[in-house]
């Protein structure tokens, strides 16, 4: 029977990919070396990522169940901020869950399932999750955007450590089903979408086919000989499939054509 979860070991983002392949070859090969922690209902407390390594590896997992004092969201944080190489971002969607966990802990106080919880008020505010895991403000309250309007695919992203949380929060004034198909193109795609969302796209490749013109026209005062230079001058670039049109506009306003200056 698979062991049910306890609400704080999600607070830090389960492996994935190869972190997770290697954590199951060595479990196979060396079994499992530090046993799994559960509470007294015998949900996992600490342990997740070996937990399912074990089932993976086709290992009997070891359990042993928790006694001690400090709270449970203490013992999730002095666990795995100790041990787990995680970046900024990675630790900001912490502190966004962390701050969410202890606003749910404050609205259900009376709840068997928070009666290990409550001495973690202190923690009240997302600046004070922030603190904890050693980040800034902007980017826990950055992560807490992402938790909120992100498709799952998008947060797992940064959860693994592949996109920054801040490129994270601009993807989700996309639509669910455009963050989805970004992820899908990989993080090229990713990083694309955050361009244009700032407003610096990407410049076109170029046309081989739109030469740049160069031309000078000439507009001469009325009754005057069509002398050149003999009236104001206008210098014109022009991509060349538009000349056509741009020699008609200027003719219209008195300017005639006296010969192509340049071009490459």
């Amino acid at each position: 029977m698979n062991r049910e979860f306890h609400e704080v070991a999600s607070l830090f983002p389960l492996l994935s990919g190869y972190a997770f392949s290697d954590l199951v070859l060595d479990i196979r090969h060396c079994g499992l070396l530090d046993p799994i922690m559960v509470d007294a209902e015998g949900r996992i407390l600490d342990g997740r990522n070996r937990y399912r390594a074990c089932l993976a590896a086709g290992v009997e997992p070891r359990f042993f169940e928790w006694k001690g004092d400090c709270s449970l969201i203490e013992l999730s944080l002095r666990l795995n901020l100790r041990r787990r190489h995680l970046n900024e971002s990675q630790r900001a969607m912490v502190g966004a869950r962390l701050a969410k966990m202890v606003e749910n802990v404050a609205l259900e106080r009376k709840s068997r399932h928070s009666a290990n919880l409550h001495s973690d008020q202190r923690w009240t505010s997302s600046g004070c999750a922030a603190n904890r895991v050693n980040v800034s403000r902007r980017l826990v309250s950055y992560a807490i955007k992402v938790l909120k309007e992100a498709c799952d695919e998008l947060i797992g992203e940064v959860d693994s450590g592949d996109l920054a949380v801040s490129a994270a929060c601009l993807l989700t004034r996309l639509p669910r089903q455009e963050q989805v198909e970004a992820v899908g193109g990989g993080l090229r795609a990713l990083a694309v979408k955050v361009r244009e969302i700032r407003g610096c796209k990407t410049n076109p490749k170029p046309d081989p086919s739109a030469r740049r013109c160069f031309g000078v026209f000439e507009q001469n005062e009325p009754k005057t000989p069509q002398v050149p230079g003999a009236g104001p001058v206008a210098l014109l670039w022009v991509p060349a499939g538009q000349l056509s049109g741009a020699i008609l506009a200027l003719q219209s306003r008195g300017f005639h054509y006296t010969g192509k200056a340049g071009g490459e």
